[in-house]
């Protein structure tokens, strides 16, 4: 028999296994170059929208003068309390975790200027409309606060997540660093805007502003984000069906923190310091964590 016969159908059956692998490679490597794309658009997009809406939580009244601005300005070096040392973590933190600093500054500028521009539009169309509607009975202290606690959660996580797929980052802490810079943007811009609110109605409001914001830093915006980011990385990326539940409780758990810390139970100390213990501690109890077998998406 010839050997030409028997290897020509050897051959063709080795190529067209290998082809089939490789072009559902290329194909699946073509769905994660175009969801990138449309990520990067829809956050560039956003980004602009919330530089347009950030404009006005820095300005003062008509005829404010250069002198006030100042004054009030100089408050925002108060912040610098919980931003450095919050900058030298993540400086120790890029090299285990696999990422750039240029990364981690993106991820905060995006969440100063696209969930914390957003949950300020949203906030004042949601009291607006209760208002309207339920008039002198509509409480912002309870019912806001769960609106407030939904949306700027909600916010952040979709910010987080489009980072997280334009850098196509896929561990736990990666999710976790991207998650904490996002709300440390939003943090900062939101602390800077009371400031500003407060400061431009009276100069001397702006430091004790600037100190009452820094009080409640340790447990506030780049924790929150920071679990729902972890929440977020059991849902998408964990194989377990108890996984996913697991990430939908902490995300429903950070909601209800913020909810119960903008209401006027947080105003209370024994409860304040039990909020933040509950949104802090699980952060450093997930980069403990060793990273599980994950499945690709």
């Amino acid at each position: 028999m010839d050997t030409d016969q028997i290897t020509e159908p050897v051959l063709q059956s080795s190529s067209e296994s290998c082809d089939g692998p490789a072009g559902d490679t290329g194909s699946s490597k073509g769905k994660h170059e175009k969801r990138r794309l449309a990520a990067v658009c829809i956050l560039i997009f956003l980004f602009a929208s919330g530089l347009i809406i950030d404009e006005s939580d820095f300005l003062g009244y008509h005829h404010t003068s250069a002198v006030q601005y100042l004054e009030v300005y100089s408050a925002f070096l108060l912040l610098l309390v919980y931003i450095v040392p919050f900058a030298f973590f993540m400086k120790k933190l890029c090299a285990r975790c696999a990422m750039s600093g240029l990364e981690l500054c993106a991820a905060v500028f995006c969440g100063a200027f696209i969930p914390a521009a957003l949950a300020g539009v949203w906030n004042g169309s949601f009291s607006d409309l209760m208002t309207a509607l339920m008039g002198d009975s509509y409480s912002d202290a309870w019912l806001g606060s769960a609106q407030t606690g939904i949306s700027e959660e909600l916010l952040k996580l979709v910010t987080t997540a489009l980072l997280l797929v334009v850098l196509n980052r896929k561990t736990m802490k990666q999710y976790l660093l991207t998650g904490m810079c996002v709300g440390m943007g939003f943090q900062i811009e939101e602390d800077m805007s009371y400031i500003t609110k407060s400061g431009f109605e009276h100069a001397n409001d702006a430091f004790p502003t600037a100190l009452d914001r820094i009080s409640g830093a340790l447990g506030s915006h780049w924790a929150y984000a920071a679990v729902t980011a972890a929440g977020l990385y059991l849902i998408v990326r964990a194989d377990a069906r108890h996984h996913r539940r697991n990430g939908i409780c902490w995300i429903l758990l950070v909601m209800a923190d913020h909810f119960l810390y903008d209401t006027p139970l947080g105003d209370s100390l024994l409860v304040n310091a039990f909020l933040t213990v509950i949104v802090v501690l699980p952060v450093f109890l997930f980069f403990r964590r060793p990273e599980m077998p994950a499945k690709d998406v």
